[in-house]
């Protein structure tokens, strides 16, 4: 309960008068007035800063940040029965150097303050399926950094070329914008993304790409990075060879409703520890060396579709959202991997600025991966569900109630139900 009261108190401060978490350089900015600059209806808690957000909108530069407050707790079942708070503060700066007087073409990319404090109960409930995915970035503890630090520069016909470091999070929103980054969608990370991208895709880490993009975004990119993970520090040194990442992307239009399909493919040249013990050595008496297998790889297939939309307003939309994929059973600890969601945005008519969704997951282990813990700890396959429920309490401020139930893994652990609430302040 103390935790509890920390997050009131901390919310009620942030809501006195004073004086915004970006996606893309969009013209919303250079249109923004004061006609209602009032506390309870500016897009903002900070407001306009008197005509200063868009003069710099207007000059290629937007800068935004937002304060996501999370207390969460296993309520019953998992590792450990218990309710933690824990905060995000993310700052995003993005630069257009055609509008900051500098060259056409280029776009800057920043997740400057990427910092996590608190604690988080992804380890009382379910390490294998994390029921907080924005609070795995920069660590799973607390941490701070600067993740994201991209080049974009336009090649033409559609094609740009991309350099610096990535967080897959951010990455993940230049494929589904909507997809809320766990701090407006779905909380566990097992829904909207492919778990069994580890190891051969790096969470944070130094890429550099060739992407194609069109009319509704992403078409196809081929990236090469550096496999080694590097949430908390900056390097260019490959110890441990590359990943390749091929993906290609297919837009539709059933019906009349919006929709894509999309294969996305990784390839890490490294060496991996196999998960396959016929090949370990044996050294006496009683230990063991693992042995390590060049190459690991991952396979995943993603769609979306619009089921219902409004007519009259396209941030008004009811969606269907799957994805199914594959990896490599000898270093992978995951084998097949799935979801199924369904999400509506602004789906009633006096709260078009609500959002919320029920889904479903699984995540099926390899059995040589299973077969390490047959004695200590015996695993099953991990799978669960998710519901919740995102209100707008004003423009700037959302606080969403988040409902999980999951099955964690070992078998010595009962059924995980996870309750949890989250707030997030735009400034």
């Amino acid at each position: 309960m103390r935790s509890l009261s920390v997050f009131f108190v901390v919310f009620s401060f942030l809501c006195a008068p004073q004086f915004g978490y970006a996606q893309e350089l969009n013209e919303q900015y250079l249109e923004t007035c004061d006609c209602c600059d009032t506390l309870l209806c500016r897009d903002k808690l900070t407001g306009n800063w008197f005509g200063h957000r868009t003069s710099l909108a207007q000059q290629g530069i937007v800068v935004e940040s937002a304060l996501t407050q999370f207390y969460q707790g296993v309520a019953s079942g998992g590792a450990e029965q218990k309710f933690r708070y824990g905060d995000k503060l993310d700052l995003f700066i993005l630069g257009d150097t055609g509008r900051m007087g500098l060259w056409r073409g280029g776009k800057i990319k920043i997740h400057a303050v990427d910092w996590q404090f608190g604690q988080n109960v992804i380890g009382d409930a379910a390490g294998l399926a994390p029921v907080n995915a924005n609070l795995v970035s920069p660590l799973p503890e607390p941490s701070f950094a600067l993740t994201h630090l991209l080049y974009e520069h336009e090649l033409g016909g559609g094609f740009t070329a991309v350099v610096g470091r990535n967080n897959t999070l951010d990455f993940w929103e230049t494929l589904y914008p909507d997809y809320g980054r766990g701090v407006d969608g779905f909380m566990n990370m097992s829904i909207p993304m492919p778990m069994n991208a580890t190891p051969s895709m790096p969470f944070i880490s130094n890429i550099a790409a060739i992407m194609k993009a069109g009319e509704r975004g992403l078409q196809a990119a081929f990236v090469v990075m550096e496999s080694q993970e590097s949430p908390t520090t900056v390097g260019l040194d490959f110890p441990n060879g590359v990943t390749l990442v091929g993906l290609a992307r297919n837009n539709t239009n059933f019906g009349g409703l919006r929709g894509s399909h999309t294969i996305l493919g990784t390839y890490a040249t490294g060496e991996y520890t196999s998960f396959d013990t016929s090949d370990w050595v044996i050294v006496p008496p009683g230990g063991v060396t693992p042995t390590q297998q060049t190459g690991s790889w991952m396979l995943q297939y993603l769609a979306e579709q619009r089921i219902w939309a409004d007519p009259c307003n396209d941030r008004r939309y009811t969606k269907l959202f799957g994805r199914v994929g594959v990896s490599d059973e000898d270093t992978s600890p995951f084998g097949v991997t799935a979801s199924v969601s369904i999400e509506a945005f602004g789906a009633m008519d006096n709260r078009p600025n609500d959002r919320m969704g029920m889904g479903y997951f699984y995540s099926g282990l390899n059995s040589d991966f299973k077969s390490l813990f047959v004695f200590a700890n015996p695993l099953e396959d991990v799978h669960g569900g998710e519901v919740y429920y995102n209100a707008e309490i004003t423009p700037w401020f959302h606080l969403t109630g988040d409902l999980q139930v999951v099955n964690p893994g070992p078998q010595a652990l009962d059924t995980a139900v996870v309750i949890g609430l989250r707030g997030k302040i735009d400034f």
